[in-house]
């Protein structure tokens, strides 16, 4: 998980995007005016994971108008542009519009974080691969876990992070992540609930 400083410019955004990628990728080069996903996944600290850096991206551009990303996307090859559309984050616009979404997609939102205490947090279930099956752990035991508030009603959503990662700071943020789901317990067939996984935020 990382804090991401959203571009303010169009040329700022280009300058920092077409940046050559890391020095193992001899097909991209810097300042030839086409941003390559290996040129996203250096600023995003990412290698081979297209759906996490199109959420940086996409967060990282949000603070420009329409005309600026149009810009910016303007330069992105033909493999990027691909990515972009696939992995598109939709911004949620209300915490009651996550269960719409699923499992895996790319979702921001914005709202009060609060990070929720393990005594007082009602015990959930999450799948982990072992080997060739997947065996049920508790939730608290691998992430961090928060509320985000949405002003002004009251409504939540859960974010959780794991634990080894920085965590997140207390107040108003915009945090980009994917959609993912724990049982409430641990027999066959409980209940679900959805929770954000956080990869990026911005202040």
């Amino acid at each position: 998980m990382e804090l991401i400083k959203p571009f303010t410019s169009a040329s700022q955004a280009i300058d920092l995007l077409d940046n050559g990628g890391k020095f193992y990728n001899i097909f991209t080069s810097a300042d030839d005016d086409i941003i390559s996903p290996s040129e996203v996944g250096k600023l995003a600290g990412v290698v081979f994971e297209k759906q996490k850096a199109v959420l940086y991206l996409q967060l990282a551009l949000s603070k420009l108008s329409s005309r600026e990303q149009l810009e910016v996307e303007g330069r992105f090859d033909d493999t990027l542009s691909e990515n972009y559309t696939k992995y598109q984050a939709e911004t949620l616009h209300s915490v009651r519009n996550l269960n719409d979404n699923k499992i895996s997609t790319n979702v921001i939102i914005r709202g009060t974080v609060r990070k929720i205490e393990e005594a007082g947090y009602v015990t959930g279930f999450i799948q982990i691969p072992v080997v060739d099956t997947f065996t049920l752990i508790p939730i608290s035991e691998t992430y961090t876990v928060y509320e985000l508030m949405e002003e002004g009603n009251g409504t939540g959503v859960l974010l959780a992070h794991e634990k080894s990662e920085m965590e997140l700071p207390e107040g108003v943020l915009t945090v980009a992540g994917v959609v993912k789901e724990f049982q409430l317990e641990e027999s066959e067939g409980s209940s679900t609930q959805k929770f954000v996984e956080v990869s990026y935020f911005a202040e």
